[in-house]
């Protein structure tokens, strides 16, 4: 099944498509930025002005890793900018695919 990309944004990453978003977490009171690659395989989410800056994986892949299958969190080693720009979105699927430092939260 394909990624839906009404009201999303795009942008390419070494060659793999990646839509982005803002939206309302439905568990709780944080806007969420959301990341998803074309093929599924990368799946994040950042809670947006929270006390600790962190994601949340819900993909098959993490920092070039297979996953356990639940969703995990990590601590973010940069902050999160009051305003979400490209960059930023950037930022953090380099970081989700490429770096190996991620620090696992409960």
């Amino acid at each position: 099944m394909a990624v839906r990309t009404k009201g999303r944004r795009k942008i390419i990453v070494e060659n793999t498509l990646y839509l982005w978003y803002i939206s309302l977490d439905k568990d709780s009171p944080y806007y969420m930025c959301n990341i998803v690659s074309e093929d599924k395989s990368v799946i994040v989410s950042c809670p947006l002005k929270t006390k600790m800056p962190y994601v949340i994986s819900k993909g098959k892949i993490f920092q070039n890793l297979k996953t356990n299958g639940c969703w995990n969190r990590y601590l973010l080693p940069f902050d999160i900018p009051e305003t979400i720009t490209p960059k930023f979105v950037l930022k953090v699927i380099l970081w989700s695919i490429k770096d190996k430092d991620a620090i696992k939260i409960e």
